[in-house]
């Protein structure tokens, strides 16, 4: 069963990949060839939907950080929206929540203006 989703909101930069569930070692495994698939043709601007992950690990907080960076040598970004429960407990622990930009849903990231 996939755990993730995508948006192509139209009038902004950000591709948008939903998560649900666990972002484990698992599910980090599966999400490598959809992101990079999402990155190849949309670019290096992806949010993430987190409002419907309930669990995120080392692995996923590893997986965040390395796209982080990858996206923004490519002069990009990743931004984060919606984390809640356990998964804001780990990213606020962690610091994470300044790396990031974080959007409360989807319209906020959509509303979000273009890059020049």
């Amino acid at each position: 069963m996939e755990t993730w989703t995508v948006q192509t909101p139209d009038h902004t930069r950000w591709a948008v990949m939903g998560l649900r569930g666990e972002l484990d070692l698992h599910a980090a495994g599966e999400l490598r060839e959809p992101l990079l698939d999402l990155i190849t043709d949309r670019g290096p601007w992806l949010a993430l939907d987190l409002s419907e992950l309930h669990f995120i690990d080392t692995t996923g907080v590893g997986l965040l950080v390395r796209l982080v960076h990858n996206l923004r040598e490519k002069e990009g970004d990743l931004a984060l929206i919606g984390p809640r429960g356990q998964v804001l407990r780990i990213l606020r622990w962690t610091n994470l929540t300044r790396l990031f930009p974080v959007f409360d849903s989807v319209a906020d990231v959509v509303a979000d203006p273009p890059a020049d």
